[in-house]
């Protein structure tokens, strides 16, 4: 954010391509780097998906791509059109993908601490040796 302050002659354009010139500048970074983490998101989630368990996670791994893609198409469309509708469906696919990496975040804790649990008391009862 810059430090400039507008003043009341100044037009709302003005304040707009002011407000864009950055974000336009970084929008196609940001779709490239959606676009590859999407793309590899959905890769792994077709490999997850080979054995039955993991398609317990490869099925939302492969959504979760597949909304970062949508989102950073939409992203794109926003930068060639300064389409509001664009705008709005970009940010709700990328905050789909970010949910269900959220889920799948807590889900591998939750399986992590079940996992430590069992192998403390395999430990503690002489299971291992």
């Amino acid at each position: 954010m810059s430090n400039e302050e507008f003043t009341p002659d100044q037009t709302q354009s003005q304040i707009q391509t002011q407000a864009q010139l950055p974000l336009s500048a970084t929008l196609p970074n940001l779709t490239k780097y959606m676009n590859f983490i999407g793309l590899l998101s959905m890769i792994f989630g077709v490999i997850y998906c080979l054995t039955i368990i993991g398609a317990i996670f490869g099925v939302p791994y492969y959504i979760m791509g597949k909304r970062l893609r949508e989102s950073a198409e939409a992203f794109t469309g926003y930068n060639s059109s300064s389409s509001n509708r664009d705008l709005e469906t970009a940010i709700e696919r990328q905050t789909r993908a970010f949910f269900i990496l959220y889920i799948l975040a807590i889900i591998s804790l939750v399986i992590f601490a079940i996992y430590l649990v069992v192998i403390i008391g395999l430990l503690a009862s002489g299971g291992l040796n």
